[in-house]
């Protein structure tokens, strides 16, 4: 019986411990805590482990960057859409459109892209604060997504 019993703690040690990303079971009453793939801001999209992750950032030129990231933020993942509308709660009702961006050094093409940006500064409007319209993943779809984006100099695009 102790023989069967330190086969299971070594099994649940040893499956917390092969998790590439930095976390710790949440299944087990640990903090969940995935990192940003690029370096930016997470949000997650639906129920953990079974939806996707955005990743917000913005870059050297102050343009707006999402990146449609899997459950655990650790592959990109390609969508159809060729924009996403972001409605900011600055008090004018400003709209941003970020397209779709394509990579011919990843193959992304628009209608089949991880990468979206605006193609302005969004310096005028940091933090940002407001939702993301909508976002068809695969046959998931998420509308009215709520975010706020600090002004943080860490954040900016590599």
């Amino acid at each position: 019986m102790n023989f069967l019993f330190a086969i299971l703690i070594a099994l649940f040690v040893l499956g917390c411990a092969e998790h590439q990303h930095d976390e710790s079971c949440e299944s087990h009453g640990g903090l969940h805590v995935h990192k940003a793939l690029l370096g930016g801001q997470l949000m997650a999209l639906g129920e953990h482990g079974s939806g996707y992750n955005l990743e917000l950032l913005i870059d050297e030129k102050n343009r707006l960057s999402v990146y449609i990231l899997d459950a655990h933020a650790e592959n990109f993942i390609r969508i159809e859409q060729g924009s996403l509308q972001v409605d900011l709660s600055d008090g004018n009702k400003t709209s941003v459109i970020l397209d779709a961006v394509a990579d011919s050094a990843t193959g992304e093409t628009v209608g089949n892209t991880s990468h979206f940006q605006t193609k302005g500064t969004v310096e005028n409007f940091l933090p940002l604060k407001g939702s993301i319209q909508m976002i068809k993943i695969g046959s998931k779809q998420y509308s009215e997504i709520e975010f706020f984006f600090p002004n943080d100099s860490q954040t900016k695009d590599r």
